[in-house]
């Protein structure tokens, strides 16, 4: 046994015991230098490539800056939401757990899945700014790869009745139409960031603190009653739908400091409802972004500007029994008369008269005050896209556009120039620039002399009393002044259409001293009396009734503790109709 070991030994060459070792010590070599590679040279890639999977840097949203009414009540704040996001790699592979995820999310499991395979391969968005809930009941559920981040969105506490005003939010905190678009960067805030750690399936360990601290936006303080903002709209929308229009919008503003307090349009649409707003057109605020003919409220500024001319005299008559001749076409009026002053003029609405009287009057005189006015100057109250309208020059006037100019026909206005033009005859002659931001100072400039603005402040309440074309607008206890104005929607072939009209109401009370004023606007109605004396002038004496009483405004008093009491408290359906006049053009 001995010899044959030592046979062996002899036999077993001693360079392989030599290339054992060479094999060992390269390999501890090849292992160092591994070593001094990864610990040396690539150890920053090797950190950040760790950091990347386990030390993220995750964006801390910053809230937007809340929009106030004048009353303090918040129009729109900020409320805590849930963002729901994935990612895809992880969550495949717990498909059997993706019916209790849509059905803790309130989805289906289609929709899911086709939210799943929408993103990137590593991350995809589920649901964006819901109900807090939503994420607490998915949490519950402990699946890996489906994952919950706390955010906030925006709440309108009025709903529909403030969204074509205040606009809406993108899930990006962005505003996108309205107050929120224009007013953006003093409501937007700026984002920030924390470092969390997290493991394997991104589920966070720990959050190591904040990266850089968000900065909320600025709050927004509006002239905005939201009280009166609430009647505007509703009987807004009442009307829209008795009367099938397809649009409508109203105005209320303060005629002494230019204070909007109400901006109504319809239709709208409640943006706090998931999915509630996907018409574009359920948000756009009518009053300042739609121009129409307005019809017969134009001619009290031409009359003004007849006056302050000289081309006609307060206690003037006119011929109105036949129809007036101009251009190849006869101007008529609704109801046949014989012979009406201006304040007749004004109340039964007459074109035949209102026409004459501006042909009497220099064509850059009526300009001149339709300008003056607020007409053909876009709004300057932080909304993209308004319109100024159209206010053609008058040297472009024809005998025809001349005549026709004064009662509507020929220039295009906003509900928000109405109430403007309309705040100056309230209060003495003075174009007062309407704002929506509170704090604002009054811009005030003299339009017309004092005394024919008194001149039509009380004409107008002829329109609104027994046998005027605005009786619907009346007010009982309180003195209503204002203007009915229709016309026929243009049809695009240089014709109108027979049925459809722009219904306008424009008014002011109490008429004695006026405090507020109010254009109503409704357009493309098809039923019923779709006048501006019976569809919008309703409207007015509604939310006109509420905002005089909500501000304490009182009605005129005939002496002791009792209030006038207005001779058409009984007013009948029948004798509205007959008083109306046909509407009121």
């Amino acid at each position: 046994m001995p010899s044959e070991r030592l046979s062996l030994q002899h036999i077993l060459p001693h360079w392989r015991a030599a290339l054992l070792l060479v094999a060992i010590l390269l390999g501890l070599v090849v292992v160092l230098v591994r070593d001094v590679e990864l610990q040396w040279w690539r150890t920053h890639d090797l950190r950040a490539q760790g950091r990347m999977r386990y030390l993220q840097t995750r964006p801390l949203p910053a809230g937007r800056g809340v929009i106030y009414g004048s009353n303090g009540d918040a129009l729109a704040v900020n409320v805590p939401a849930a963002t729901i996001w994935t990612d895809p790699r992880v969550f495949d592979k717990y498909h059997q757990d993706w019916s209790k995820v849509a059905q803790a999310l309130d989805i289906s499991q289609e929709v899911l899945a086709t939210r799943v395979q929408s993103g990137g391969p590593g991350f995809a968005y589920i649901l964006r700014q819901v109900q807090p809930q939503l994420g607490t009941a998915l949490d519950a559920l402990h699946v890996p790869g489906i994952y919950v981040q706390k955010t906030s969105r925006t709440y309108y506490p009025l709903g529909a009745v403030t969204t074509p005003l205040l606009g809406l939010v993108h899930l990006n905190h962005q505003g996108a139409a309205g107050l929120e678009m224009g007013y953006n960067q003093w409501l937007s805030g700026k984002a920030g960031s924390e470092k969390v750690l997290v493991d394997g399936q991104g589920e966070v360990l720990h959050v190591l603190g904040a990266r850089q601290t968000p900065v909320p936006g600025h709050d927004l303080y509006l002239t905005i009653n939201p009280q009166i903002q609430y009647w505007a709209y509703m009987t807004l929308l009442a009307a829209q739908k008795h009367f099938g229009a397809t649009e409508g919008s109203a105005v209320v503003m303060d005629v002494q400091t230019g204070q909007i307090l109400a901006m109504a349009s319809v239709p709208s649409c409640n943006p706090n409802a998931r999915d509630g707003c996907g018409n574009p057109s359920d948000y756009v605020n009518n009053a300042v972004h739609q121009a129409f003919e307005p019809g017969s409220v134009m001619k009290p500024f031409m009359v003004a500007a007849a006056l302050e001319t000289g081309s006609i005299q307060p206690n003037q008559n006119f011929n109105v029994s036949h129809c007036l001749p101009v251009g190849g076409f006869c101007i008529r009026d609704d109801v046949v008369h014989q012979k009406l002053n201006v304040a007749h003029i004004l109340k039964y609405s007459s074109d035949i008269g209102a026409a004459k009287i501006a042909l009497r009057t220099p064509a850059q005189a009526i300009y001149d005050m339709y300008r003056a006015a607020g007409y053909g100057t876009e709004p300057n109250l932080g909304f993209a896209g308004g319109t100024g309208g159209v206010l053609p020059p008058p040297q472009t006037w024809d005998k025809a556009r001349h005549a026709t100019i004064a009662l509507g026909y020929g220039v295009s206005v906003t509900t928000l120039q109405l109430a403007e033009g309309y705040a100056a005859i309230a209060n003495g002659g003075y174009h007062v620039a309407p704002t929506l931001i509170a704090g604002q100072p009054v811009q005030r400039t003299r339009i017309m002399p004092a005394g024919i603005a008194a001149h039509l402040r009380h004409w107008l309440e002829g329109v609104c009393a027994a046998n005027g074309t605005g009786i619907l607008a009346a007010i009982p206890g309180y003195a209503v002044a204002g203007k009915t104005g229709t016309a026929n929607m243009a049809n695009g072939k240089d014709g109108f259409m027979k049925n459809k009209t722009n219904a306008t109401f424009v008014g002011f009370a109490p008429g004695f001293a006026p405090k507020l004023v109010m254009a109503v606007t409704m357009r493309g109605s098809t039923r019923y009396w779709n006048f501006g004396g019976v569809e919008s002038a309703p409207v007015f004496r509604v939310t006109m009734r509420h905002a005089l009483e909500g501000l304490n405004i009182a009605p005129r008093w005939c002496g002791g503790n009792n209030t006038c009491a207005s001779k058409d408290n009984h007013i009948t359906a029948t004798q509205a109709e007959i008083w109306a006049e046909g509407g009121g053009n």
